[in-house]
């Protein structure tokens, strides 16, 4: 298997080095115009009123009520068209707010009539072609959201269960990508990623000491973060309109290899990992119908899958959209009960301008755990006022 994603992964490289070639030699005599990026990006700032429980011992204790929750990024982004009909471009996201992970993603693509590659730092093909369920804001509700305001999701004595709409084990990691064109409807994407640390962030990327350390090394030297390796992502949808309705079905699936151990038995709970989803959208006369279902086996033995279902419905008028969504997690846990999120959001958001928009929520998320974790347990409020401004 990993002589084929070698030999994959080689052909890929050989397309990626002799697309430039082709592009200089497009027309003789003449020099094609460089490549100049622009800047874009996005601000978004919310004030969070949330109720969770906050007796002792409970997950609130302690705990803020008011909040404001912001997120911001700035692109460098451009792309140029030669004069063979290759387009290449990049793009550069830095996160605008200090953080681990300053540059969040960062990659050069090349389209042509055989489809789009990407090289880079992306998010993979099974990612970028799920169409995702009906939202009035994605930030909270969408398929990979921004914030989590309730304490009681989180790792250790918390509830485990998710409240994202699709599992993505390669990350932002590097990786390349290829998407083919559309179809009869269908869009096909695979993405090849060498291993799942992001860079900068931990694990073997980290070690890696930049571009002057040779290669890195295929083993980990703890368990404290589980690491795959040789992941291979496919993603495929499909879209079309009957007229007045438009469709909207995706699918993906991706598998990694558990990484090496330095140590063999700090991995003696991990286990390769695989995942997958499916989700389907129809709109029809200002309304969006849709919802999905995804699973994932954590990379873990015995009994630790996750899985989520629900969906969504939205109805727009001008520049009014609004709606409401729900969502159903579980996280089995051995030996004990399976942490289980439900998440019902209902709001709207107002356009007020290019790109800007108003948004409002009300939240509920049910939690429920093990009877011998109780912090974990419990029902949580959230108000939720806010501007997204896309520029």
């Amino acid at each position: 298997m990993k002589k084929v994603l070698l030999g994959s992964t080689a052909l890929i490289a050989a397309g990626v080095f002799a697309v430039p070639a082709m592009a200089q030699s497009a027309a003789p005599g003449k020099q094609p115009q460089p490549l100049r990026l622009g800047i874009g990006g996005y601000f978004q700032a919310y004030g969070v009123y949330v109720s969770q429980p906050d007796g002792v011992g409970e997950y609130g204790q302690n705990r803020r009520e008011f909040d404001i929750k912001r997120e911001a990024e700035i692109f460098f982004t451009g792309s140029v068209k030669l004069d063979n009909g290759l387009t290449v471009g990049a793009q550069v996201e830095l996160e605008a707010e200090v953080c681990s992970d300053q540059i969040d993603e960062s990659y050069l693509w090349f389209e042509g009539g055989w489809g789009k590659l990407i090289l880079g730092s992306e998010n993979s093909a099974g990612y970028l072609l799920s169409v995702g369920p009906p939202s009035v804001d994605g930030n909270f509700d969408g398929l990979d959201p921004n914030y989590r305001i309730i304490n009681g999701l989180g790792s250790g004595a918390l509830n485990r269960a998710g409240e994202a709409w699709l599992v993505n084990i390669s990350g932002d990691s590097e990786k390349f990508t290829y998407i083919s064109p559309r179809f009869a409807g269908f869009q096909v994407g695979v993405s090849y990623t060498p291993d799942n640390s992001e860079e900068a962030t931990a694990g073997q990327v980290r070690a890696k000491g930049g571009s002057f350390a040779g290669m890195p090394s295929n083993k980990q030297s703890d368990s404290s973060v589980a690491r795959w390796e040789d992941v291979i992502a496919v993603g495929v949808n499909y879209t079309n309109r009957f007229g007045p309705v438009s469709l909207a079905i995706s699918g993906s699936y991706e598998r990694g290899s558990l990484s090496g151990c330095v140590v063999a038995a700090s991995c003696a709970a991990y286990d390769d990992r695989e995942t997958w989803g499916a989700y389907a959208k129809v709109g029809f006369s200002g309304f969006e119908v849709g919802g999905g279902y995804w699973e994932d086996d954590n990379g873990l033995r015995g009994k630790n899958k996750s899985k989520a279902w629900g969906g969504g419905v939205t109805y727009g008028v001008g520049p009014f959209v609004v709606g409401a969504s729900y969502l159903n997690s579980q996280r089995q846990m051995p030996g004990l009960d399976d942490d289980k999120m439900q998440r019902v959001l209902v709001g709207g958001r107002y356009t007020y301008g290019p790109g800007m928009d108003l948004r409002a929520s009300v939240q509920w998320y049910g939690l429920e755990s093990d009877r011998t974790r109780p912090t974990a347990d419990g029902d949580s409020w959230a108000f939720v006022l806010g501007t997204t401004v896309s520029f």
